[in-house]
């Protein structure tokens, strides 16, 4: 699945196998982020302004043990939008809902909303 030269397949990719480094690669250099949670809502949410502070989330994502899995991705000319599925070693799940703006190939805006399970060790 490609998008006006963005690939799919290589954000899947690096998202499932903890590639901080390839994620980062996929960004803007003026790409926003903005993660919408339990402890960062629709009011205040977490925003995250060009690719370093990007490239700095992913990397303590990617670090995290936990699995990630990708699906029910819709890829369209200029618009990305999939959902990923996490488990951490305690159990805990987490669902995160993700739309991506492409501009010449590269993500230009990127929302998430995320919801996760109540147990010892969720994330934060």
């Amino acid at each position: 699945m490609a998008t006006a030269g963005f690939d799919f397949a290589t954000l899947r990719h690096a998202l499932e196998h903890g590639d901080a480094a390839t994620l980062a690669a996929l960004y803007a250099e003026d790409a926003e982020m903005t993660i919408v949670d339990r402890n960062r809502p629709p009011s205040a949410p977490l925003r995250l302004l060009g690719r370093p502070a990007i490239a700095g989330f992913w990397q303590d994502v990617c670090a995290r043990p936990m699995t990630h899995a990708v699906a029910e991705a819709v890829v369209g000319a200029d618009r990305i939008a999939f959902v990923e599925h996490c488990t951490y070693p305690d159990g805990c799940n987490v669902l995160s809902a993700m739309t991506l703006d492409v501009v010449e190939g590269r993500i230009t805006r990127h929302l998430t909303v995320q919801a996760w399970d109540e147990v010892a060790g969720t994330p934060g």
